[in-house]
């Protein structure tokens, strides 16, 4: 047996060998189909199913607060966190960590880095070790840090006495005890906190944290690890009890509750998970494409191979071993196109992990692992055994009597191969419709977007951010002054900050119920959140915001000057239904100005309620993340750059400027995670077009080749050319018409899947199916012409002859 599959494998390697032209477009075709699936199986491999590089991360849970307002969850208080530890008994370890924005001072200009600042246990309870030092004590002061691993090579120079030595962020001294190796980035995304501001996508220090005397103040996050055996709804339940007892004991209970899930899905959340998976099932499309071409072309070789397997038959081999021939064939085409598919995605992995690495949690361990290899194992053993199936049944039915009586040539093909043949021709059309209407429909979705009204004008604005380390103390006259000095710069139309720009949401969030007119008592309508924004005169000019009524905020809008605010209209809406809100004092201040909506979040989210605050009189509610410049120009922003950095460092050389972008990027960059998955599906479906039309040229070459002589007697009673022609072409457009069909119901079938991407997707219409059927007719058509040109050339003296 071994002897024979050895023999057999020999047979298979010189028969492609000499077939050179066969077995490169084979392996080309399974290479691609195969490389693609690697690729993105390794992606999914390395985010979703590898585990944690943490000790025991399946009892890693992370815990949340969860409110009326905040079902997803919110941030944790302090004295809340200090009774789960003590009335939990589920719990091994409850640690808390906050990620925030600090400045390294010492070089030439100060530059901001992610700095996490966690309890004591933090990295005991995540069970990694440093490669150097130590991690922190319990007895550890609040000046110590251990810093990453990139961070020492960087930005400390790799300098092997490093433990013990100093460094300086926001002027106050800390002492490195230890430095983290670089697969340890936890928490993944650490710059999350501040999104398209940033091109960190990990932590470079951890430093102490200890409780505030305030009890009440929250902490961002909280991680915890499970005793053994102890399951995750078990803990829920024990939290959940604890924290109705803490609500109940609260002077104004508010239904507080527990969400707890496995820190894994806290990493990589359902938003990342969907629409890899999505794309998963998108790329075996393709793959099954691939193989519906090649069992094609290996069906379309049968026809030139019937007397050689009917001479084997005559010379005693049995129908097993002629099915094990081809299999045995179909398996080194399989083996060599998945040499060359892990080769393709090896290279299309590090191309793609360059694209991707700020917008997916954990890329950084995505490789070529085991995982990766038994996936492509396997897919290879299943494309083998999908392609050279067909081949091996029709070699055991052979009959190899009739074989041999037949003249010489390409043998006629039967009813059923001749079946076989369109149902392929079907099925590739179909899965090429239903990926070309799938990125048809991202397409539509994209332009959309990018037509929307975001309530600004982004042309010709520049953003800068600029930060250092905000305390109530700090004088904000800063922030107005260059605002000031780069509105007069020549060119420059306004200029003012913001705290964070839109689509790079993040800020503080009040209560309905917080905001109520002086003097009088809440209102009794449904409590919604409450935007609060933070900014400098001259903002709404510089983004082209529009005042719908009253003002914008002015010079005279200072410290000790009374408080005003501006909402915009969906707060007013909400709350003042038809009356003009100008002139209304409330809680937070006289409302002054009325301003059109902007969409904060996502262009695909409307805008939500807002209140606008003068920073100089709100100072205190900046944060440490710092401010962001806005800067409208009459010429390209981009010349600018260089003099707004100048007045920054004139002002206050303590400033670190990161982030320079113009607006327009800034939006494209809040389109990014939709855009890449917009070019892998577009990527899919142009090579499912191309495999549909080679597949459909493939069976027409090869059905019309098998006529040759039903065409030749045809022409010789007296048909014409054309009409010979159109035999073979009205085959083409049925079985291509067959395939639309069922594309077109397949890809209402599976519309739905596209609802897991962070956009609206609307359902395939007319007017986004039927420019992706023409398209697919027309390739099919075209591929089905050369066929059909060849049949009405035959000369039939020449056939009959030979018959």
């Amino acid at each position: 047996m071994a002897a024979d599959l050895i023999l057999d494998f020999r047979y298979a390697v010189r028969v492609l060998l000499r077939q050179k032209i066969f077995a490169a477009t084979a392996i080309l075709t399974l290479a691609l189909g195969i490389g693609a699936n690697t690729a993105l199986f390794s992606v999914v491999s390395g985010v979703i199913l590898r585990p944690l590089p943490l000790a025991d991360p399946e009892r890693l849970v992370q815990l949340a607060e969860t409110t009326a307002l905040s079902p997803r969850g919110e941030a944790v208080t302090w004295s809340n966190l200090d009774a789960y530890r003590r009335e939990s008994t589920s719990f091994e370890q409850l640690v808390g960590y906050d990620v925030s924005a600090r400045y390294l001072r010492g070089g030439a200009d100060p530059e901001r880095v992610m700095v996490v600042r966690a309890e004591r246990g933090f990295f005991a309870m995540l069970g990694v070790a440093p490669i150097a030092g130590r991690t922190f004590r319990d007895d550890d002061p609040p000046t110590v840090a251990v810093v990453s691993e990139t961070f020492w090579k960087q930005r400390l120079g790799a300098n092997a006495s490093i433990v013990g030595r100093s460094i300086t962020l926001d002027d106050e001294p800390l002492t490195i005890v230890g430095v983290m190796p670089e697969s340890f980035q936890f928490p993944y995304g650490a710059a999350s906190i501040l999104p398209g501001a940033a091109s960190e996508v990990r932590s470079d220090l951890w430093t102490v944290a200890s409780p505030p005397p305030q009890p009440r103040i929250r902490i961002s996050h909280v991680t915890g690890r499970l005793k053994p055996n102890v399951s995750i709804v078990a803990a829920g339940t024990e939290l959940s009890a604890i924290a109705k007892r803490l609500d109940s004991e609260s002077p104004n209970p508010n239904s507080r509750g527990v969400r707890l899930v496995p820190l894994s899905d806290a990493v990589v959340p359902a938003t990342v998970r969907r629409p890899l998976l999505v794309l998963l099932g998108a790329v075996g499309l393709v793959l099954a494409l691939a193989c519906a071409n090649l069992t094609n072309l290996l069906l379309a070789r049968m026809t030139l191979r019937v007397r050689e397997v009917a001479m084997r038959a005559a010379l005693g081999a049995s129908p097993r071993r002629l099915a094990r021939l081809f299999l045995v064939e179909s398996v080194v085409l399989s083996l060599a196109g998945g040499a060359l598919g892990l080769a393709l995605a090896w290279w299309g992995t590090s191309r793609l992990m360059v694209l991707v690495r700020t917008q997916i949690p954990r890329a950084h361990e995505v490789g070529l692992d085991w995982r990766v290899f038994l996936f492509q194992l396997v897919v290879c053993a299943i494309a083998a055994a999908l392609f050279g199936l067909a081949p091996a049944v029709i070699a055991m039915r052979t009959d190899a009597r009739s074989a041999l009586q037949e003249s010489g040539g390409p043998s006629t093909t039967g009813r059923g191969q001749r079946r076989l043949l369109d149902g392929l021709v079907v099925l590739e059309v179909a899965l090429a419709f239903v990926l070309a209407a799938g990125a048809t429909l991202l397409v539509r979705e994209l332009v959309r977007l990018r037509d929307t009204d975001a309530g600004m004008s982004p042309s010709n604005v520049l953003t800068v951010h600029v930060g250092q380390r905000m305390t109530p103390r700090t004088d904000p006259h800063s922030f107005y002054q260059i605002a000031d000095r780069v509105a007069q710069l020549p060119g420059v139309r306004a200029a003012g900050f913001t705290q964070l720009l839109p689509l790079q949401n993040w800020g503080w969030t009040s209560n309905s119920s917080e905001f109520t007119r002086r003097g009088q008592p809440p209102g009794q309508t449904a409590r919604f959140p409450i935007e609060l924004r933070y900014i400098t005169p001259g903002y709404f000019q510089a983004l082209g915001i529009t005042v719908r009524r009253g003002r914008g905020f002015t010079e005279r809008d200072i410290r000790g000057a009374p408080p005003v605010i501006v909402i915009n209209e969906t707060l007013a809406r909400r709350y003042f239904g038809d009356d003009d809100p100008v002139g209304i004092t409330m809680s937070r201040g006289t409302i002054v100005g009325l301003i059109a909506d902007v969409r904060q979040v996502h262009l695909d989210r409307s805008a939500a309620p807002e209140i606008y605050y003068p920073i100089a009189q709100n100072w205190s509610q900046v944060s440490e993340l710092g401010m962001s410049l806005v800067v409208r120009t009459q010429e390209r922003p981009e010349a600018f750059v260089g003099q707004v950095r100048d007045v920054v460092r004139d002002v206050d050389p303590n400033l670190a400027v990161f982030s320079v972008k113009t607006m327009e990027r800034v939006i494209a960059d809040s389109l990014s995670e939709f855009t890449l998955f917009l070019m892998l599906m577009g990527t899919f479906a142009a090579l499912a077009i191309l495999l549909a039309g080679t597949g459909a040229y493939g069976v027409i070459a090869c059905l019309a080749s098998s006529r040759t002589r039903e065409f030749a007697i045809r022409l010789a009673l007296g048909a014409d050319g054309a009409r010979v022609a159109r035999l073979v072409l009205g085959h083409g457009v049925r079985i291509t018409a067959l395939g639309l069909g069922v594309g077109l119901f397949a890809a209402f079938a599976i519309a739905p899947l596209l609802r897991t991407l962070p956009v609206t997707v609307r359902p395939p219409d007319a007017a986004t199916t039927a420019p992706v059927a023409l398209l697919i007719a027309l390739v099919a058509v075209v591929a089905c012409l050369v066929p059909a040109w060849r049949a009405s050339r035959v000369d039939p003296m020449t056939m009959l002859k030979r018959e």
